[in-house]
């Protein structure tokens, strides 16, 4: 068995070494724009339905209300999982008043990780951004920043998500440039694209929620 592994190992290593280069040898050669891979999915007229529609097949749990609504919305969320801490960027406020929200403890993330460390890993919920949705694969895009650290969707148990209607897009690409344009110089240090809560089904093909994240997100929309 291992013999025709490998024979079949060097004739596909052999055949695309020699489209590679047979590409620098023909003088027709050009390079083609990659085809937006939202075209390969099968989408509706309505870009906010197909993101909740594979949002929800993601295991996201969606809520949509006004943005008025916003901290009703999450104090609802967080009673019905009996949680008390909560953490939040520090660039929230024109978003959500962070007075209206029901916690015990409330963490502004506006410290160095070595300074909050114990705090950070030891807090129930946390609030974020959301920079954008795709509709094609049912993600949001979130840009993680001195304001919005990372760490923010990976150490609680509960994420909360806060995704404009009008931040919608059709796919991956179009997130994709979208952060471009606003970040023309230098992209932020990390571009997530988040797909509902972590998960891994490396042990015996079981799969597994909360791994290497948060066990439970939820996305509002508003």
């Amino acid at each position: 068995m291992s013999n025709v592994i490998e024979e079949i190992s060097k004739r596909s290593r052999e055949a695309i070494l020699n489209k590679v280069a047979g590409g620098y040898k023909e003088s027709d050669f050009c390079r083609k724009e990659t085809q937006n891979p939202v075209v390969h999915i099968k989408t509706t007229d309505n870009p906010l339905n197909d993101m909740i529609t594979r949002m929800t097949e993601n295991k996201y749990i969606v809520e949509q209300c006004s943005k008025d609504q916003l901290e009703e919305t999450i104090n609802k969320i967080v009673a019905s999982y009996q949680l008390n801490s909560m953490m939040y960027p520090s660039d929230i406020d024109g978003v959500i008043d962070i007075n209206k929200i029901q916690a015990s403890s409330k963490l502004c993330f506006d410290k160095p990780i070595e300074d909050i460390r114990h705090e950070v890993f030891h807090t129930d919920f946390s609030i974020i951004q959301a920079r954008a949705g795709v509709a094609s694969h049912g993600v949001c895009l979130v840009t993680s920043s001195d304001k919005q650290p990372r760490m923010l969707s990976l150490a609680p148990t509960l994420c909360i998500m806060l995704l404009k209607k009008e931040d919608v897009v059709p796919s991956l690409v179009d997130a994709l440039h979208l952060v471009k344009k606003e970040h023309p110089d230098c992209l932020p240090t990390n571009i997530l694209f988040i797909a509902g809560p972590s998960r891994t089904s490396d042990i015996e093909l079981v799969t597994v929620f909360g791994v290497h994240g948060s066990q439970k997100v939820h996305v509002i929309i508003y």
